[in-house]
């Protein structure tokens, strides 16, 4: 028997079995997963990784009462044992009224979503494309210090089926190779940048495809630019974000739009529903059915259907990500628990583009560390980029940090380019913020 059918025997298996030994619903979730992994350093093949597991997590709803466990050993014998003990601890533990199933209205009934490649790469593929990666730049460039080029490829299978009879299942891959390059600087610095290309296929990344990798010489060239960097006066600037660090600004409204956060008042969004949070430039979608792109799925964690949502409409909040739990606890619709393919609306252009529209200012390439507190939005990160003069982009600029609070930062967007990075899963163009606090270290 196939290891995906074994699965779905023994969730039935689980699923009859909780309930005849004493719990009252059950909700059960099989996964197999299959990785794989490769890096080459400078022109060798540094190390091949591969990692192959099974599970069965259980749901366990039991005379008002929830708790869980897990097992990646799916023989009956195991299993009940397994739910013996389990439903022995949850009656142990205090009441839960607010835990339930999915409704069925509200649960995903459809066909399953395969958004997979159905073959594999050979190893010996891999490692050659690799060298090739690396082997571009290698030895030809005399400030080139180590090129460090990485794949991977994952492969997860989710079946998901309840006591009240949800049945779903989803198959996903996806291919990731990334190069980073590390050069010489100003005195002991040694200042490195990195590339990515990310996929549901092998040829989305290249393999197979006949053409050239370029992350490496994009790396490579990224890293050379933040050589000798100065430092500039403290003070309130313009500053264009980047598509590829534009999400870490956009993390903290999440955050505070989760149900956790908000249920435990620990969000700065709290009472927020329904008013504008943001300036008029920001609209974000969770588009989660666009088959083919990374995030895509039909159903949660817990069986929820996803929905195509405008979660921000020009700046005016729309939803909370809800799951059913938390719904119940503060008597609101369920929506979903977590989002699933981010799509901020895009303006025109990309970030030099951007910086055509400002006299003086900073473009932000990356963030070193800092952090935004949930419950008041406040935030303090530490930046590398480039100082933008006239609204050309100029010399690299460190000891920086960019401080100011998450509310007022949304409500300085001026603009979105139209450069979003369709391999993520949040797909955030570079981004253009007027009068935000700067300070050096």
């Amino acid at each position: 028997m196939k290891q995906k059918d074994l699965l779905k025997q023994m969730c039935s298996y689980a699923l009859e079995m909780s309930l005849k030994k004493g719990a009252t619903h059950a909700r059960v979730a099989a996964t197999s997963n299959n990785a794989n992994g490769m890096s080459v350093l400078n022109d060798s093949l540094e190390t091949i990784e591969k990692a192959v597991d099974s599970s069965l997590t259980l749901h366990l709803f039991v005379e008002g009462r929830y708790g869980t466990c897990s097992t990646n050993k799916v023989d009956p014998s195991g299993l009940d044992k397994l739910l013996d003990d389990a439903i022995a601890s949850v009656k142990l533990l205090a009441p839960d009224p607010f835990r339930k199933l999915v409704p069925k209205e509200l649960r995903y009934e459809g066909p399953p979503l395969y958004s997979a490649h159905s073959g594999s790469v050979d190893t010996g593929v891999k490692k050659a494309f690799l060298l090739d990666c690396a082997c571009a730049i290698w030895n030809k460039e005399p400030a080139l210090i180590s090129v460090m080029a990485d794949y991977s490829d994952h492969r997860q299978w989710l079946h998901l089926a309840d006591s009240d009879g949800l049945h779903c299942t989803s198959e996903e891959t996806w291919y990731n190779y990334s190069v980073e390059c590390t050069v010489r600087g100003k005195g002991d610095a040694r200042p490195s940048d990195w590339d990515f290309q990310g996929g549901i296929h092998p040829w989305d990344i290249g393999i197979g495809s006949g053409l050239p990798c370029t992350c490496a010489a994009t790396a490579l060239e990224r890293a050379l630019a933040k050589r000798n960097p100065r430092k500039i006066a403290s003070g309130r600037y313009r500053v264009i974000v980047e598509n590829r660090v534009a999400a870490t600004l956009l993390a903290p409204l999440i955050d505070a739009m989760s149900g956790s956060s908000l249920q435990q008042q620990n969000s700065f969004l709290l009472d927020k529903l329904g008013e504008n949070i943001a300036s008029s430039v920001l609209t974000l979608i969770d588009d989660p059915r666009r088959k083919g792109t990374p995030g895509c799925r039909f159903f949660d964690s817990e069986g929820l259907a996803t929905a195509k949502r405008a979660v921000i409409e020009a700046g005016r909040l729309n939803m909370y990500f809800l799951s059913t739990y938390y719904a119940e606890k503060m008597q609101m619709h369920p929506t979903i628990s977590s989002p699933s393919l981010l799509l901020l609306k895009e303006g025109k252009g990309n970030a030099a583009t951007l910086a055509g529209l400002i006299k003086n200012g900073i473009f932000v390439t990356g963030f070193n560390g800092g952090n935004c507190n949930t419950t008041t939005g406040d935030f303090s990160y530490g930046i590398e980029g480039f100082y933008v003069e006239h609204g050309q982009i100029t010399y690299p600029i460190n000891e920086m940090v960019m401080t100011g609070n998450m509310l007022d930062l949304w409500s300085r967007l001026l603009a979105a380019g139209d450069d979003a990075l369709k391999t993520m899963s949040w797909q955030t163009p570079s981004l253009l913020f007027d009068d935000i606090e700067f300070s050096g270290l």
